[in-house]
C-alpha cells in the first residue's frame, strides 16, 4: 500500500505533516533520507515509513509505505495438513508409476518373446523345419549313453538364429547333455565337461523382466519362456504325453505343413515362473496358496496314473513339490522348458506331475503380469492373453492340428 504526498520546496516540512498522529517520531536518517516511523492504532501495530527525496521536477516528494509486520511460522496443525496432503499426493501417483513400469517391464518380455519366434521362422527356413522339443539321439563314440538323455532342447537349438552365436559355438552339441560318467552337474545328471561351463550362461533376454530373473539351479542358466507342447490331458500317461498335438513334442520337428490349424491360431512360446531356489523338493513343503505358482506338485505314482485337480490342491498339506521348474534352457524335457494347454493361464491349480516314471503332467503359461501371460504364436505374433480367456479357446490354442475355429482372445 502506497500513499505519495507532494510538497512544494519552499514549503516547510514537519513531522506533523508526514504523521498527523500522536505517535509519530524521527528513528533514524539513512543515506540523506529523513525516515520517519509512526505507530498507528491498529492493532497489527504497522509501520509507517517516509521517504523523502527531491523529484525530477524539483517537487519534494514523500513516499509513504506501510509495512506488514514479519511473517509468522507453520503452526503444527498447519504442518501436519501439508504433510498429510503430500502423502495423499504420493498414495494417487504411486499406483499410476508402478503402473507404468509394469508396462515397461511387459512390454521388454513381448520383444524377448519376438525374439524368440522369429528365431523360430529362421530356424524353420534354415532347416526345413521347427526344433524337436525333446529329442533323442544316438551320438557316435557314445552308444552307451541311451539315446534319451542327448536332451538339447528348442532354446539351444534356437541360439544361433538370435544373435546369440557365440553361445551357440560354445556348445557341444555333437555329444549327449547328460549321461556321462565321472561328472557330477545336477541330482544325478552327468555333463559332458566341455559342456558345463556353456550350460551354466545366463541369456539376458531369456528372463521376464516382471520375474525374479535369477538362477534356480548354479549349474545351468534358467528362462522364463517355455516350449508349447500342446493341450495335454488328464488321460496322457506314458510316452503319450510326449507325443503331443503341439509346436513340439519328442519325435520329429513340425513343420509349417503339419499346422493346420493356422500359425495364427497355435501357440508357440509363453511364460513360467521361476521357483524359488531355497525350496525343499522333499515331502516337507507344505502347499499354501503363496507358493503354488512356484512348484510342480508331486502326485503319487502307484494306482491311477491319471492326475485329478483333488490330488493338485491339497493346499494345507506336506506334498513333494519339485522346485526345478524351468532351471535348465538347454534342456528339452518337459520339466525345464515346455507348457500346456489343459489348464487355463495362472491356473489356480497349481503345476502337477506324476514321476519316477514321469506319467502324466500339468504345467501352465504363467506370469507376474496383472491379469495375464504373453504369448508367442507360430505365426511369430505376440499376444497378451488373459488369464480369464474361455479354456476352450485355450486349450484350442494349444493344437496345431485340433481343427478348431479360434474365436479372438
Amino acid at each position: 500500500m502506497r500513499s505519495d504526498r507532494w510538497h512544494s520546496p519552499t514549503a516547510p516540512l514537519s513531522f506533523a505533516s508526514l504523521c498527523p498522529t500522536a505517535g509519530c517520531a524521527a528513528v533514524r536518517a539513512v543515506g540523506g533520507k529523513k525516515v520517519m516511523g509512526c505507530l498507528t492504532g491498529s492493532p497489527a501495530a504497522v509501520i509507517l515509513f517516509a521517504d523523502l527525496y527531491y523529484h525530477p521536477s524539483g517537487v519534494r516528494r514523500i513516499a509513504m509505505r506501510f509495512a506488514s509486520p514479519a511473517r509468522r511460522a507453520f503452526t503444527l496443525v498447519e504442518l501436519l495438513v501439508v504433510i498429510a496432503i503430500i502423502g495423499i499426493l504420493i498414495a494417487l501417483l504411486l499406483p499410476a508409476v508402478q503402473a507404468a513400469r509394469e508396462a515397461a517391464r511387459r512390454s521388454q518380455c513381448t520383444n524377448n518373446l519376438k525374439q524368440i519366434t522369429l528365431a523360430l521362422h529362421n530356424f524353420h527356413d534354415s532347416r526345413g523345419a521347427f526344433p524337436v522339443g525333446s529329442p533323442t539321439k544316438t551320438c557316435p563314440g557314445y552308444e552307451t549313453i541311451p539315446a534319451w538323455q542327448y536332451r538339447w532342447g528348442p532354446m539351444a537349438m534356437l541360439t544361433p538364429y538370435m544373435e546369440q552365436f557365440n553361445v551357440y559355438k560354445s556348445l557341444n552339441l555333437e555329444v549327449p547333455l547328460y549321461g556321462h560318467t565321472g561328472v557330477y552337474n545336477g541330482p544325478g545328471v552327468g555333463v559332458h565337461p566341455s559342456n558345463q561351463g556353456p550350460v551354466s550362461q545366463d541369456i539376458s533376454f531369456f528372463y521376464c523382466p516382471s520375474d525374479k530373473s535369477q538362477k534356480v539351479e548354479p549349474t545351468f542358466g534358467a528362462t522364463n519362456y517355455m516350449a508349447c507342447w500342446g493341450r495335454s490331458a488328464p488321460t496322457s500317461t506314458g510316452t503319450a504325453m510326449f507325443d503331443t498335438d503341439g509346436l513340439f513334442n519328442d519325435k520329429s520337428g513340425v513343420r509349417f505343413a503339419d499346422v493346420i490349424d493356422g500359425t495364427s491360431n497355435t501357440a508357440a512360446f509363453s511364460e513360467t515362473l521361476l521357483p524359488d531356489p531355497n525350496m525343499s523338493s522333499s515331502g516337507g513343503v507344505v502347499l499354501t496358496q503363496e507358493n503354488k505358482d512356484l512348484v510342480i506338485v508331486g502326485a503319487p505314482s502307484s494306482g491311477d496314473p491319471l492326475l485329478t485337480e483333488a490330488w493338485c490342491t491339497r493346499f494345507g498339506q506336506p506334498v513333494a513339490a519339485r522346485p526345478n521348474r524351468a532351471a535348465r534352457w538347454v534342456d528339452g524335457f518337459v520339466l525345464y522348458t515346455a507348457y500346456y494347454h489343459w489348464q487355463g493361464p495362472n491356473s489356480p491349480i497349481p503345476d502337477c506331475s506324476k514321476w519316477s516314471p514321469l506319467r502324466s503332467l500339468w504345467q501352465s503359461a504363467r506370469s507376474r503380469h496383472p491379469g495375464g501371460v504373453n504369448v508367442g504364436f507360430a505365426d511369430g505374433s505376440i499376444r497378451f492373453v488373459s488369464s480369464t480367456v474361455d479354456l476352450n479357446v485355450w486349450r484350442a490354442a494349444g493344437s496345431r492340428n485340433g481343427g478348431e475355429v479360434i474365436s479372438n482372445f
